[in-house]
């Protein structure tokens, strides 16, 4: 909790990963797997409040609950699909969580390298600048698959033009943050108000393929 405002966690785990069959059974270090790098960050969290594993598979909830989930949630299969929206995910959890909350965050398996302090610290930008939603990004000087423009107050928009600069912004997927009563109506983390949190390049992999899971391995093994 931070200025008397609950805050939920949620976390979006399905079994039918078709690049990395069986990624979040995968021991991708010291015999932790991608659940137990994003429950550690929750736990670390000075914010969180609570935190919802949702999945459409009952094998991955016994897992999480293994490593400490305390509330999961299983979804049906239609919400489980490779282009399901996580909005929709987050939606179907919030509609069976009988407790109140006034921020939600997300947070993806497939970024380990995401911190507690990362969190945190998105969750103070939002609270502090009052932003109605807020997403993570790095920087990059090539172009990225999700680059996105920042206005001079950092402010994610969809169709900013500037000056061409030496760097490209890019939504890395580790956090994203929305008011509770915004997402019930508009079921989205894009708003008028979508504040950026920069993260470090170096923390922004996204575990999408094998030779990502070896990066990460070499970073890990190096921290």
């Amino acid at each position: 909790m931070i200025n008397k405002k609950k805050i939920l966690a949620i976390v979006p785990a399905r079994i039918g990963s078709k690049r990395i069959k069986q990624k979040n059974f995968i021991k991708v270090f010291r015999g932790l797997t991608l659940l137990d790098f994003t429950y550690q960050s929750i736990i670390g969290s000075k914010y969180i409040d609570n935190s919802i594993l949702s999945s459409d598979s009952n094998k991955i909830l016994d897992l999480g609950k293994k490593i400490g989930f305390k509330h999961t949630d299983l979804r049906p299969k239609n919400l489980a699909k490779d282009l399901t929206p996580s909005e929709l995910v987050i939606n179907h959890v919030l509609n069976n969580t009988k407790k109140k909350f006034d921020i939600i965050v997300l947070l993806q398996l497939t970024s380990p390298l995401r911190t507690s302090k990362d969190i945190d610290d998105a969750i103070n930008m939002f609270i502090k600048k009052k932003y109605l939603t807020l997403i993570s990004v790095s920087k990059s000087r090539e172009k990225h698959q999700f680059n996105v423009s920042l206005d001079r107050s950092g402010l994610i928009k969809k169709n900013c033009k500037f000056p061409k600069k030496k760097n490209f912004y890019f939504v890395n997927g580790a956090i994203y943050i929305a008011d509770y009563k915004y997402f019930k109506k508009y079921k989205n983390f894009y708003s008028t108000l979508t504040g950026s949190y920069l993260m470090p390049f170096k923390r922004s992999l996204d575990i999408d393929t094998y030779p990502d899971l070896v990066i990460l391995k070499k970073i890990l093994k190096n921290i």
